[in-house]
């Protein structure tokens, strides 16, 4: 049965207990949809669930176990995945969410999964969000995350065991997802909008260590920090538009100054670019 019409069978006669169901906190796209109900998380259906079906169903055929497993659409229409036990961090960040370690298993987790994604072939006529796509993605295209933020990686021990959230995966540069990641993850801020914290870390150290770790060389460098700047440029339009569309979670963003915190951003990466690009 193909991924996009699969039942999910697990849910006892009636359908799951709505009573039992727990929304979880933050996001901005689907604020207050994601769902657990008890081993399982349900998500609401979107243009490009069955594509985002057949990528999960794609890591799990290859072994790749940093992610859910999709399970089914369930009576409601929702996808049905596996819980993945562990922390997500959130703002405001936790102290933990700027360990070394975890940075560094980062890093691994995502060339992990990039390795995984070479092979995958999406069905005919997939439909992806590409919300955070890159207008042109570089050869060779894959299929990548496109939010690896600290909200949508599961940590255990100090370390990343999982990426969820895979809405926004899209056919993708991988240095670009590379880009993505270091935004959040080192995190590529004006040091003035450091939450606490975090606001003590050596942020182009870690930024080299991520790259280090994921294997980039010079060159490689150098164009991560060009995808970095053109990647603010375009959530800084996204963001922007869907507030102004009225989105709960991205009007509530723009509000709390996510506009002006982005431009400050960028001004950061682009005046550290040469450090940030040696190896």
């Amino acid at each position: 049965m193909p991924a996009a019409d699969r039942r999910y069978e697990g849910d006892p006669e009636g359908g799951p207990d709505r009573d039992a169901e727990r929304p979880f906190t933050g996001g901005l796209a689907n604020l207050g949809r994601v769902v657990r109900a008890g081993d399982t998380v349900r998500r609401p259906p979107g243009p490009q669930s069955g594509a985002v079906h057949a990528l999960l169903d794609h890591l799990e055929a290859v072994g790749f176990d940093g992610a859910p497993r999709f399970l089914g659409v369930d009576d409601l229409g929702r996808s049905v995945l596996t819980y993945v036990e562990g922390a997500v961090g959130g703002p405001p960040y936790e102290p933990w969410t700027g360990g070394a370690e975890l940075l560094a298993s980062v890093a691994e987790l995502l060339r992990r999964f990039h390795e995984a994604v070479r092979t995958f072939r999406p069905p005919t006529a997939s439909v992806w969000d590409t919300t955070l796509a890159p207008d042109d993605p570089g050869l060779p295209v894959l299929v990548g995350h496109n939010d690896v933020s600290v909200e949508n990686t599961v940590c255990r021990d100090g370390r990343a065991v999982a990426f969820i959230d895979f809405d926004f995966a899209a056919p993708t540069d991988r240095l670009w997802d590379v880009a993505i990641a270091l935004r959040h993850w080192v995190p590529v801020r004006d040091p003035a909008d450091l939450d606490a914290a975090r606001s003590d870390v050596d942020q182009v150290a870690r930024y080299r260590a991520f790259c280090d770790v994921y294997g980039l060389g010079a060159v490689e460098r150098t164009r991560v920090g060009e995808l970095g700047l053109r990647f603010l440029d375009r959530a800084h339009t996204q963001m922007r538009a869907r507030a102004d569309a009225g989105q709960p979670g991205y009007v509530e963003a723009w509000r709390n100054g996510y506009g002006v915190q982005n431009r400050r951003s960028r001004a950061w990466l682009a005046a550290h670019a040469a450090r940030l690009a040696a190896d």
